[in-house]
This record gives C-alpha cells, structure tokens and sequence, in this order.
C-alpha cells in the first residue's frame, strides 16, 4: 500500500516538471522608476496654499464687539509675521449684536473647526501647537452642538449669534438649512410652529431660487416674530431666531438673491446657473458691438 502512494507521488512529481517546462517563461515587468516628491512643511500639511479657503479666519462683526475680537486679530496677524509664515488673515462672517458668548473665535477653514474665547495672550500657543504643529487644542474646540450644527457654522441659541467660518458661505442658504433642520423635528402641535415652519420654507426656496420678493423678507420677519411671541414651547422660538439673525445681520445677502438675481459667495445654484447665462448673454452682446 505504501509503494503505491510513493509512486503516485513521485508520478504527480513528473507531470509538474513535465507541464512546467511546456509553459512559456513570464519575464517581471520592471516598474518605472518614479522621482521622490518634494516632502511637504508642517505648515503645508495644515494649511494648504493652493486653497481658495484662508487658512485662518478671525470673527468680525460689523457692529462694535465688546468682546475685542480686532486684538486677536492684531496679534494673530503680528505672530504670523515674526514666526515668517506666508499666511493671510481672513475674516469669519460674524452676524452679533456685540455680546456673544463665544468670542473671540477663530476659524480654521481648510480644517472646519473653530476655536472659542480667544484671547490675544493665546496666540502664540495657537500659532505654535495647531498651526504649525497640527494639534488641537481641546480646550478652545468648539463641539457643542447648541453652537455648531455644521462644521462652517456657528449659532448661539442664547444671544442669536450666527456666524460662517470664512466669506464663501452663503448666509441665505445657512437659514435654509436651519429650517430644512428643525422641520423633522417639530411635533407639529402647535399652529405657529407648524404652519409658520413651512411658511418660511417655502419662502426660503423661492429665495434661493431667484424668485423671491421684497415683500418676502417682511413676510419672514412676521413670521419669526410669530413664532416667537405665541408658541406653545420654546422649539418655535429656536428654529426661527437663526433665520431672523441671518436676515438682521446679513440682509445685503438677501437683497442680493431677491434684486440682483445672484449669489454673492456662489453657493445657490439655480442663481449661479441665472448668473452664468447672464454672463454668456453679456460677452454676445459686447463681440455684437
């Protein structure tokens, strides 16, 4: 029995050898050789020179701030010019009626994430660990979600700050998410909340969409007053104050998209598509004459 299993084995060993040398030889490719890149700074991994977005934005409220956000600003600007980084300071869109809780902050565009309470003191560490280390610095992160729905933008539920991490956000579009946000979340109970909810919405999207009227923007701001001063639960009041701090503090946005039929950040579509074709109208009309 044995001698049969060890012919069988030394028959397999045959047929390999045999059918091994019957198959062509398959010679390895070699790979190409591909030059080292040229190794990028610590700077350069954080904030990307390429991008459209600044690397650091600082909040800055078009009325006075009690919160002197400007000396952040001041000292951001000056650490950046003694340590020699080749960084610019941008400017948040801070929508606040000067005495929120959350400033100074800062913004880290190309990160999406903000630092809160600020003080000119707290630069260099700032500079140093995060902007050149790459480290953050948990006890200025902002992770309350009263104050950050998304990651470019920051609310305060108390004093009705709004605010976008750099100048590309669309402040019009921001209300329209709030609202698209707490709309699943109402319980519906209540007729100013149900009705003035939807109400806005629909309002919102004509906005949006470049059919909005000037008459819709006091149409807003009746129905956030509303929603406000005759709710059953404080849910109304909530939902509306992000959409009538939007329309306050950044009313130029809207007439923009209602009188002006565009986007300025080039966020809203259906504007940007009106925009372009105005555009291509116009370079028609200028080769005409």
């Amino acid at each position: 029995m044995r001698a049969s299993l060890d012919s069988l084995k030394d028959l397999g060993r045959v047929i390999r050898e045999r059918t091994s040398s019957l198959l062509p030889r398959v010679q390895k490719k070699e790979e190409p050789s591909v030059a080292p890149s040229e190794p990028k700074t610590d700077l350069d991994r954080f904030c990307n020179p390429d991008d459209r977005k600044p690397c650091i934005t600082v909040c800055s409220p078009a009325s006075p701030c009690e919160c002197d956000c400007e000396s952040v600003r001041r000292s951001l600007v000056r650490e950046l010019e003694e340590r020699r980084i080749p960084r610019t300071v941008g400017r948040a869109k801070t929508g606040c009626g000067g005495s929120c809780k959350s400033g100074p902050f800062i913004g880290f565009p190309q990160r999406g994430f903000f630092y809160l309470g600020v003080r000119p003191e707290d630069v260099p560490e700032i500079v140093r660990e995060t902007v050149l280390g790459g480290k953050i610095l948990f006890p200025f992160l902002s992770v309350n979600p009263d104050r950050a729905y998304r990651s470019d933008i920051l609310f305060e539920k108390e004093t009705g700050m709004l605010a976008a991490i750099h100048e590309g956000v669309c402040m019009v579009e921001t209300a329209k998410y709030f609202l698209d946000f707490d709309e699943g979340l109402s319980c519906g109970k209540c007729a100013p909340c149900r009705i003035g909810m939807k109400r806005m919405q629909e309002i919102m999207e004509r906005v949006v969409s470049g059919n909005g009227t000037l008459p819709d923007m006091e149409q807003i701001r009746i129905l956030c007053a509303t929603m406000r001063e005759t709710p059953h639960c404080e849910f109304a009041v909530t939902s509306s104050r992000p959409v009538l701090s939007a329309l306050t503090y950044f009313e130029d946005e809207f007439l923009a998209h209602i009188e002006g039929k565009e986007c300025p950040a080039g966020v809203c579509r259906e504007l940007v598509e009106l925009q372009r074709k105005k555009a291509v109208r116009q370079r028609l009309m200028a080769k005409k004459r």
